[in-house]
Order: C-alpha cells, then structure tokens, then sequence
C-alpha cells in the first residue's frame, strides 16, 4: 500500500512563503512508523520541495493521502491539495492542531474523507488496515468522519502511546540541510522533538485539548541517535526542542545532558519552557552540555492575569531565572502575550514593566489571538467578542500574528502596536543580543535571514519578502517613535532595562 504524507506550503497574505521553521516532524514520525510496519511512504513537503503534485501523484500512484494542517497559514493550501485529489478514488486523511479543532468544517466542505485527532502514528495505522480490508472506519479510535446522512460522528478518543513504542526518525525521507537555521552560537539548527504534551493548563493553550494535558517522554538514547546522525551525516551543529515543555522530569533532563556530552560534538541547544522551575545547578548543569539559549514563556507581568489564564508559575520567582542565566552565559528569549481578553491598561503596564525588569536578550512579544479549542477561544465567543469564521477559507485569512486581528482587551489598538514594536526594536539594535556572540547579533541574523530569502525560492517570491520585510520594519519603526506619550505611559524606554519593580 502506498501512503504520501503531505505538508501543505505556508502562506503569507496569500502568497507562499516556503521557508518553515522546522522539518515536518509529526510526518517524518508517522512515515517512520508506517515504514517500519510494511507501507510503502512518501513525504513530500510543498514548502520546500518544488516538484508539482501532479507529478508526484503519478510518479508514486498512492492508495491514501495524509496532509498535514498544524498552522492556519497552511489551511488555503490544504484545501488546494484536496481540491486536486477529488475525483480521483483516493482517501483522504487530514490531521494535526487545525484539523483537530475545526473538524466539521474540513469534512462538511468535502476536502477530507475523515480526521485524525491528535498524534497520527497509531491511529492513521490503524485506519489504513481498515481502509485495506474495506471495513468499517468507525471502528478506529480518535478520529471524526460523516456518516450516511452527512452529520460528524466522532469516535472516543485513543489512548496515548508509549513513545518508546516508535522508532526512531528515519531521516531519509527528506533534505535536512533544506531546514537548517542560522540560531543562536550555531550555524546549522535544526528542530527536534524530545517529549509530547505539557502537564500544565494555560487557557490561551491548546494543549489541553491536543494533548489532554498529558506529558510523554521519548527515550533519551533515540534522541541522541538522531543528533548523532544529523551531526554526522549533515553537519548539524545546533538543536531547537519544540516540545511544550522541554525537561518536565529533571532527572531525565540529566540524564540527556550527560549523555550529549559523551556524543564528544559541539552542539548547541535550546528549547521552550517556564519561568521559576529552574534552579542555578540545573541551569549551569545544561550550559556545561552546550545549552545555549532559552526560551522563557512569561507570558504576563500582572499576577492577576497570571491567575486568571492558569499559567501556575510563582510571580516571585519570574526574574531569578533571567539573572542566573545572564550569569552563565545562557541567551534568553522572553515571550509575553499583550492584549489579553479585558486587560486592563494597568495590567498591560505591570507587564511592560516586569519585561523590562529582567532584561532579556531577546523579546517575543505577541498580540493574543483566540486559538480554537482553546479555553480563551470558549470565552471569547461566549462573551460574543468573536464570531467564529464559518468556512475554512475564512481561518486562513485569520493568520497572521503580526497584526491584531481582534482586539478583546479594554487597551486601544494603538499602544498594544506600540508595546510590540518598542520590544521589536530593542531586540534587534541590541547589542548584547546573544551571549558570547558579535555585536548586534540578532539584528545580523534577522537581516542574513532575509537576504537568504531573497535568492532562494524565485524572483517574485523574494520581491515579495522583501516587501513584507519592509512593511514590517517601517510599522515597527513608526510606533515606537511616533507616539511618545504612549512610550511614557508604559515606562518604554531602554534606560528602564534592569529597574526594579
């Protein structure tokens, strides 16, 4: 049987931008696995291949098609690659974070024959020897499909696997120079997956409804065989984590440290995680095995909206993480969330002022956006802030994190524009940017990263980048320095950098 994994190109204003941020890593799993068990896979990633579908539909002739949709940019070309496949008696399957929440649209507007909620290993398995047998499909658990009369029917959902019941990575089903990245203190980054799901609730999360809150961690050895081979094989000299939350069990944290250090390579290493959990041994622990950078989710300064979006972290705690990490010499990115549902002017002050107050390397700052599935997303719609796009055409328009698409908070537009861009720009005029690097590191890369964009993917592809690089640069420049007042109002000015609170 032979089963092509898709991942539909990103797109940016409806034009496609097909550098991604990672390797397809929920695919490269799932045809892993698939090949293991006797199918005949191909991957094939329409954001960094250029071969056209038809020509791989022919050449490979598959008896099922899977695709992809995690990210919202991906929707409008998901759709295109169903669009193709009808009419041609080919099932197909939809699966990953957007499918999961909107699975009624998907299969009402016909572009799927049935979704896959959840991680796709066991359960897309389990529904090809259906489909193979003709049986049944309702019989597979964790997936939704319609029925003779068109209404969704949902399955219960499947139990989770043990992760150290799947193999590991088979690389060979793509070009992992094609997804390299410049980062921090490395040249050639890559993302991998050490753990799925994060024990905790945030309410702006779709963890809870993805993952139910369930924290699984893979075997420590399948992850430093995979490094070994994309450091051998590839020269890979940098590791981006995308858990949700990367070392969730400290002791086996150190047991990943030690055994990074016995691989004898000069990897550098990162990931996600929370204020207040780590202590300065821990810290130090992972910079002696080549940890590098991380990335702090704060999202809030303002203890009450702290509570009130279950972010379960100590406020006390917040800023000993960045000092101990300036110390030893660990880049830190610090993310916040601006524009809360009813926040408050105040509470948008106190978190401008604790941003300022640990004095991150590197900022990321994000206006809120109601995630569907998400406990935020509920309250948004109930409170009737949101009405919610009634095709999936209309989700993908709802993209871009960039510009506030909604504003649910009591805060204008305006100064949550100008909050963004002010830690935009420090960011990236900043000089100590990244620990033990050159000067202005950051604003280097982001400019290299552009440049490269320019000549890799066409012509028009990088006047298009070019332009919205542009765009981009002038609104951010605008609003940090066209409204001062609003600068005062929240205390945004460099010299504040370090100030108690």
């Amino acid at each position: 049987m032979n089963v092509l994994l898709i991942r539909p190109a990103l797109e940016l204003d409806m034009t496609h931008v097909v550098r991604p941020h990672a390797a397809p890593l929920g695919l490269l799993s799932i045809a892993t696995y698939l090949k293991e068990r006797g199918y005949k896979v191909r991957l094939y990633d329409r954001c960094v291949e250029t071969v056209l579908l038809e020509e791989v539909l022919t050449e490979f002739q598959p008896d099922v098609v899977g695709i992809s949709v995690i990210y919202m940019r991906s929707i409008h070309d998901g759709i295109a690659v169903s669009h193709s496949l009808q009419g041609k008696g080919i099932p197909v399957v939809w699966g990953g974070h957007m499918a999961s929440a909107i699975p009624e649209l998907v299969l009402r507007e016909g572009n799927a024959d049935c979704v896959v909620f959840s991680e796709g290993e066991v359960i897309f398995h389990e529904l090809l020897q259906v489909i193979e047998k003709k049986e049944a499909i309702s019989q597979v658990k964790g997936i939704a499909y319609l029925d003779e009369s068109g209404v969704m029917q949902r399955t219960p959902d499947r139990e989770f696997a043990n992760l150290a019941d799947f193999p590991v990575i088979d690389w060979s089903f793509v070009d992992p120079p094609k997804y390299f990245d410049n980062y921090i203190n490395c040249s050639k980054m890559m993302w991998l997956y050490n753990s799925k799901g994060c024990p905790w609730q945030c309410k702006f999360c779709f963890n809870k409804e993805y993952n139910r809150c369930t924290y699984r961690k893979r075997p420590t050895e399948y992850i430093i065989r995979e490094i070994e081979e994309l450091s051998t094989n590839y020269g890979m000299d940098g590791v981006y984590f995308s858990d949700e939350m990367f070392g969730a069990n400290k002791e086996d944290l150190y047991v990943f440290c030690d055994s990074l250090r016995g691989l004898n390579r000069n990897i550098a290493w990162g990931f996600q995680t929370r204020s207040g959990y780590w202590t300065r041994e821990d810290l130090q622990y992972m910079y002696d095995s080549g940890c590098r950078w991380l990335f702090f989710g704060v999202e809030s300064g303002s203890p009450e909206t702290l509570k009130r979006i279950r972010k379960g972290i100590d406020f006390k705690k917040i800023d000993q993480d960045f000092m101990n990490c300036r110390d030893i010499g660990i880049t830190t990115i610090s993310a916040f969330i601006i524009g809360f549902p009813d926040e408050t002017e105040e509470q948008l002050r106190e978190t401008t002022l604790m941003a300022m107050h640990i004095n991150a390397n590197i900022y990321s700052i994000h206006f809120f956006f109601a995630y569907p599935g998400t406990e935020l997303y509920n309250y948004v719609v109930e409170k009737g802030m949101l009405d919610p796009p009634k095709t999936l055409m209309e989700w993908g328009y709802r993209s871009s994190f960039a510009e506030i698409l909604s504003n649910y908070s009591q805060v204008p537009e305006r100064e949550l524009n100008v909050v963004r861009s002010f830690f935009n720009w420090l960011s990236f005029f900043r000089k100590d940017s990244i620990n033990n690097e050159r000067s202005f590191s950051f604003a280097i890369k982001t400019i290299a990263d552009v440049w490269n964009l320019l000549f890799k993917h066409g012509f028009i592809n990088g006047l298009r980048v070019l332009y919205h690089s542009a765009k981009r640069f002038l609104s951010v420049a605008w609003y940090t320095f066209a409204y001062p007042g609003v600068r005062k109002k929240y205390g945004l000015y460099k010299k504040n950098l370090g100030k108690k609170l």
